[in-house]
């Protein structure tokens, strides 16, 4: 393995180290002014639903336009995570999400966006090939317009380190709670800001993030939606990014391949959780989402209330970036999704959906988006 001196003179040797290759598509294009000459309100609806936040930036969304006033929402099971979410319930959080932003752009177009969960109805397992939402318009009922709205285009998920000293205030974080309500909700919001509290989800959330870096079968599963550099950020528009030169080249020479970065011991993953426990310590505060249970239709719900808690931070110019890995369900991550319940107060027969960090941080660009005919059923 060539040493990270070694690697470091090879891509100071290399002109290209941070070119982007010409004619690729524009991974950020979708952020700007979605839905720009849209006739069609759903597919005004559509262009601003697709910015939701969703894990691993899968973009599980699929959608048939019916009729001249209806959508419905399918997931498309090539774009879930088995392992880590084994139940789907990140996944149908994300669809959530995707509802909420959808229902606040056909409001802009004076649509009442009517929703109904599961039409053909819920999975008792993972999501399967039934719909998972009806929506009709309802231009009568005339909906106002959301405020929320206005933050859709500049909403980030920002992993960056975070102002440890600067926690959001407790007039932010009650803004934050109460933008999450809306009528059906069923959910509870905590928050932790205290030194003694903030640093025992620190230490819990840092324990979780160690787990799932040694779970291989997590580590395979994140390896397929890593994008290296920007031409793979501009081919794929999803998945999450690394920001690496040349990535071709480090291949090459050993490095970025999966058998490198699923081992949790080599020196890509060193560094990483160097970096990573960085971000970690940075976290000068937490919220986090609970419901009474964990049906399908609670985790949409779950997942239009965290669009909001989002949509909300970045109103008060607040960086938010979700921290769930002690809440997933798969067998390795059983004792510390039971710790996190006792640690954030839950009650054992409750669900934790949501467990965020929230502060000030340096701003991050967009993440990647497909365009919008991806998303549109065959």
């Amino acid at each position: 393995m060539p040493s990270r001196r070694h690697v470091l003179a090879l891509l100071a040797a290399t002109p290209f180290a941070t070119s982007c290759g010409e004619g690729l598509p524009d991974y950020a294009a979708a952020w700007r002014s979605p839905g720009a000459g849209e006739a069609d309100a759903r597919r005004f609806a559509l262009a601003h639903a697709i910015l939701a936040p969703n894990p691993h930036n899968t973009q599980p969304w699929l959608v048939e336009l019916r009729g001249e006033d209806e959508m419905l929402l399918y997931c498309d099971l090539e774009r879930r995570l088995p392992f880590t979410d084994p139940l789907d319930r990140q996944i149908t959080m994300g669809c959530g999400a995707f509802l909420e932003l959808y229902r606040m752009a056909a409001a802009e177009k004076g649509q009442l966006a009517e929703i109904t969960p599961f039409p053909e109805g819920a999975p008792a397992g993972p999501l399967d090939v039934r719909p998972i939402a009806l929506v009709r318009f309802n231009p009568v009922a005339n909906a106002a317009p959301d405020p929320l709205f206005t933050q859709i285009a500049s909403r980030r998920t920002n992993r960056n380190e975070y102002d440890p000293a600067r926690a959001p205030s407790a007039a932010h974080r009650t803004e934050i709670a109460t933008a999450s309500a809306f009528p059906g909700a069923v959910h509870s919001i905590g928050a932790a800001s205290d030194d003694e509290q903030v640093a025992a989800i620190r230490n819990l959330v840092w324990r979780a993030f160690d787990r799932e870096m040694r779970t291989r079968g997590a580590q395979e599963e994140t390896y397929k939606w890593l994008r290296f550099g920007r031409n793979e950020r501009a081919r794929h528009r999803d998945g999450l990014y690394i920001d690496v030169p040349v990535p071709g080249l480090l291949r090459a020479i050993g490095m970025l391949g999966e058998d490198d970065i699923v081992n949790p011991d080599s020196n890509a993953n060193k560094q990483a959780a160097r970096d990573w426990k960085r971000k970690v310590d940075s976290a000068p505060a937490f919220m986090w989402l609970a419901t009474p249970d964990d049906a399908p239709t609670t985790r949409l719900l779950a997942g239009m209330a965290y669009a909001r808690m989002n949509l909300a931070a970045t109103a008060a110019g607040l960086a938010m970036h979700p921290w769930s890995q002690a809440l997933q369900e798969y067998a390795e991550m059983a004792d510390l999704n039971a710790e996190a319940k006792t640690l954030l107060g839950v009650d054992s027969e409750q669900t934790v959906q949501m467990l965020a960090r929230v502060g000030y941080a340096d701003s991050v660009e967009p993440a990647a988006r497909r365009e919008l005919g991806a998303f549109l059923k065959p």
